[in-house]
């Protein structure tokens, strides 16, 4: 069977087993079909034609193709290359098309670069909520990386268990997706920290009266020994 693949991108080259592997005749879906039903603003249908080159599912990982127990929220994970003209990723062409199916998605968007493809990683991923509130989700994007040395391992013993790990595999560069939301909430306080101490970094250095000076230090003091606490933390959950 010639399986589907995107300049060579395919399920085999990302690591995943033959058995997931999409039909090459089943694999590249028209543009249209996600510009037309529901029908999207003129914006974002100018996006898919700007940015978007070819839409090919990869994969398909599910009880069937792979050895794991079905999960109790996630059912299936279907593997999508998104071909690209630019290098930038557009997140809201992404986030359309995740928001089509109630299933995992992790998006492999590649683009040639400098020194040949690249490709980048992405997951839409349910945000924790209370019961009984609606559920909101956040498009997280991974590192860019060499075509060649972009895979994906399947780890855990259901769907569920699978789904996370892939999201951390591409938010943290880890197979292990336990705790998964609690450490990418730490890695968004931690990069806030980040850039309220470059700004108060700043408006130290250039205060201009002691009263000003003492304010922003002590604002900074604060942040600093934050983040010092929270990447102890990180680092301590990682080990």
């Amino acid at each position: 069977m010639t399986i589907a693949t995107y300049e060579g991108v395919s399920a085999l080259s990302l690591g995943l087993p033959p058995t997931t592997a999409i039909p090459a005749a089943k694999g590249e879906l028209p543009i249209r079909a996600f510009t037309t039903r529901p029908p999207v603003s003129s914006r974002l249908r100018q996006h898919f034609s700007t940015s978007v080159d070819k839409i090919v599912m990869l994969a398909l990982l599910r009880p069937g193709t792979i050895p794991v127990r079905d999960g109790a929220h996630c059912h299936e994970v279907l593997i999508m290359a998104i071909g690209l003209k630019t290098p930038n990723v557009p997140e809201d062409v992404l986030e359309h098309i995740a928001a089509m199916r109630s299933s995992g998605m992790v998006f492999i968007t590649i683009h040639q670069g400098e020194k040949g493809l690249v490709c980048t990683p992405a997951v839409r991923r349910a945000l924790p909520t209370k019961a009984g509130h609606e559920t909101r989700h956040a498009l997280h994007l991974g590192r860019p990386r060499p075509a060649d040395q972009t895979n994906l391992t399947l780890a855990g013993d259901d769907m569920d268990q699978l789904w996370d790990s892939l999201c951390a595999q591409v938010t943290l560069d880890q197979t292990d997706g336990k705790d998964l939301d609690n450490r990418l909430a730490i890695r968004e306080r931690i990069d806030l920290l980040k850039t309220q101490e470059a700004k108060l970094t700043g408006d130290h250095g250039r205060a201009k009266t002691t009263q000003n000076c003492n304010t922003a230090f002590a604002k900074l003091q604060k942040v600093r020994a934050e983040l010092k606490q929270l990447s102890a933390d990180n680092q301590t959950a990682e080990d």
